[in-house]
């Protein structure tokens, strides 16, 4: 009788599957991925809260120029008003033939602080 002889061993080079170098690397640069969108959706969600911040600030100019657009020339004056959390100050000066420059400078909170925006435009009465 013959011996029977076993199957050949495959080589290292025909074997299957991963490695684990190969695999902690796999993990590595999938967390490097995972955190980099992490830190983008922290960015994306601050940008946003400023934009409606400043949407605001310039929601409440607005209103300013509309309401003095609509007041008779000799009681357009320089004021100042709080609203919706939001400083404002206006400063009416004119132009001649009744015409009116208006700065409003708008302040309003920030994470980081506060922060002042100035809107300018012509009022005309």
């Amino acid at each position: 009788m013959r011996p029977q002889s076993h199957p050949p061993r495959p080589t290292r080079q025909a074997r299957r599957g991963f490695t684990i170098v190969e695999l902690i690397v796999a993990v590595m640069i999938m967390s490097v991925g995972v955190l980099g969108l992490a830190s983008t959706a922290a960015v994306v969600n601050r940008q946003m809260g400023g934009g409606a911040r400043r949407a605001l600030s310039a929601s409440v100019a607005q209103s300013r120029f509309e309401t003095l657009r609509s007041t008779p020339c000799a009681y357009i004056v320089t004021g100042t008003a709080s609203s919706r959390g939001i400083t404002e100050s206006w400063v009416a000066t004119s132009a001649g033939n009744r015409q009116f420059t208006v700065s409003d400078t708008v302040t309003f909170p920030n994470p980081r602080g506060v922060r002042t925006q100035v809107y300018r435009s012509y009022v005309r009465c």
